[in-house]
């Protein structure tokens, strides 16, 4: 049975399992080249030793005159047959076989008349008298006459040799004796030690990985099922959430009730989160008459949501039960709704949640709009000129300014197709710009003036896609709302 690795723990054990493994073996692979070239280096060490003494032992004058009597290949044709061949023979022979080297020693002369390199005397037993010599000719003529060794190319494969000249009597290079090994053999007599790196290795990982998986692993396991209760419990509350801004879509009212009671509309909701602190709401009190509000409540996201959803049902409950009265009159009843409903009474002053909020009363059978704010404006574009009508300095609900509060209502007369607008604080707080500076109220104006000739629903084109431009990458800060009203 194939093992497929499903579960985080196990992708991250044998993940660094693996890596110790591959680190582990490179380190093996370089000791092993490592401990390779040392072998070569020491294998060529002893050669030239080798070749050194050996070569001191030789009289290269014998070698003089075997290639003074002997001129042609194949004259030689047994060891014995020359007694200074002889000599020369059994000295390489026996320090070939003392020092148990691969290959026998040769005494290898350069025949500059045919520019060959020809073995003179070898400890082989058969003689291969001026024989050519069986190596690289290039690289032995390039170390005729100097002492050393070297690896070379020879029958496709390499060599370690070791050559040391045969001095003449006036100091001239007679002959080289060389000593020959294959390379391999170093690499062969590292193998122990590779071996034995691996059988540690082996031996070191199998404990390793008994650690690693039943100590670590289960630690591992233990982060694992946390971060699933974790994740559960953040789908769980996102979940929640989203059902939450569904239930806050419900509880405002639609953007067709509002193309149903005025010329032209629009309608700009952009929460930071899911759900939103802003809200906007209508109430018909007849065909003549309606209420409109905007509200920014305190926080945003889930607490603000919270806080929205208790003024909007507020209003949905006292307006209707108070359609007579004036802007002002009905947010002094819902302050004090708001502050029975958060159980506010007797707080500290400062203290507490609410909303800051625009009330509009729009009479179209006398013209006349009624308006009232607590922290909240109204903006009015009449015949062309934009007035901007602060409302009260206290919000809804909390401890700011006591328990009783009054609210100014202010009555205007509008001519059919003016234009009001009500928002909250966030779009006109938005960080932005080149400056990274805030909108503030100033740009708001004069975008109104400068589009007022466009149709409702297309200056919500411009106003929108003018803070996401003044947004950019920066972070939206607080919640936005804005609804643009023809009267």
């Amino acid at each position: 049975m194939q093992f497929k690795p499903t579960r985080t723990k196990h992708k991250v054990l044998l993940a660094v399992y693996a890596t110790l493994v591959l680190l582990c073996t490179v380190v093996i692979i370089v000791a092993h080249l490592g401990e390779s070239r040392s072998q070569q280096k020491q294998s060529a060490q002893r050669l030239g030793t080798i070749v050194s003494t050996v070569s001191e032992q030789l009289n290269s004058a014998n070698v003089q005159s075997l290639l003074e009597r002997y001129r042609s290949p194949g004259l030689v044709i047994k060891n014995t047959q020359d007694a200074w061949y002889y000599v020369l023979h059994e000295r390489l022979s026996k320090a070939t076989t003392r020092n148990e080297l691969a290959s026998p020693l040769e005494i290898v002369y350069f025949d500059s008349s045919s520019a060959h390199m020809q073995v003179i005397v070898t400890a082989a037993e058969k003689p291969t008298f001026r024989a050519s010599w069986q190596g690289d000719p290039t690289w032995l003529k390039n170390q005729y006459g100097g002492s050393g060794s070297g690896k070379m190319g020879a029958n496709g494969s390499m060599e370690l040799v070791a050559y040391e000249p045969m001095l003449d009597s006036e100091g001239r290079t007679v002959a080289m004796l060389i000593a020959r090994a294959p390379a391999d053999l170093a690499t062969t007599a590292a193998l122990p030690t590779l071996f034995r790196n691996i059988g540690a290795a082996v031996v070191l990982f199998g404990i390793a990985g008994f650690l690693l998986f039943r100590y670590v692993g289960r630690w591992l396991q233990d982060e694992e099922h946390t971060h699933e209760r974790l994740q559960e419990r953040h789908d769980h509350i996102t979940d929640s959430i989203a059902y939450a801004g569904k239930i806050q879509r419900a509880l405002v009212p639609s953007a067709l009730l509002y193309d149903e009671l005025f010329d032209d509309s629009f309608i700009i909701d952009r929460p930071k989160d899911v759900v939103s602190g802003d809200f906007h709401w209508v109430h018909r009190i007849d065909a003549e008459t309606c209420y409109v509000a905007a509200a920014d409540c305190t926080g945003h996201g889930l607490p603000g949501a919270m806080i929205a959803a208790i003024g909007c049902s507020l209003l949905n409950e006292i307006v209707p039960l108070h359609a007579d009265k004036d802007p002002a009159t009905i947010l002094g009843i819902l302050h004090q709704r708001m502050v029975a409903a958060l159980h506010q009474q007797g707080k500290q002053r400062g203290a507490g949640d609410g909303m800051d909020v625009a009330l509009c009363r729009v009479d179209r059978k006398h013209n006349e709009l009624l308006f009232a704010g607590a922290y909240r404006p109204l903006y009015w574009s009449h015949q062309g000129q934009l007035s901007v009508i602060n409302g009260d300095r206290r919000p809804i609900g909390g401890g700011h300014h006591g328990e009783e509060r009054k609210f100014t209502s202010h009555r205007l007369a509008f001519t059919r197709g003016d234009r009001i607008y009500l928002f909250s604080d966030g779009y006109v707080d938005q960080f932005g710009g080149p400056d990274k500076e805030r909108f503030m109220t100033t740009r708001l104006c004069s975008m109104i003036q400068e589009h007022q000739h466009l149709p409702l629903k297309e200056q919500a084109v411009v106003f929108d896609r003018t803070f996401l431009e003044w947004k950019g990458t920066a972070e939206q800060l607080d919640d936005v709302s804005m609804l643009g009203l023809a009267v």
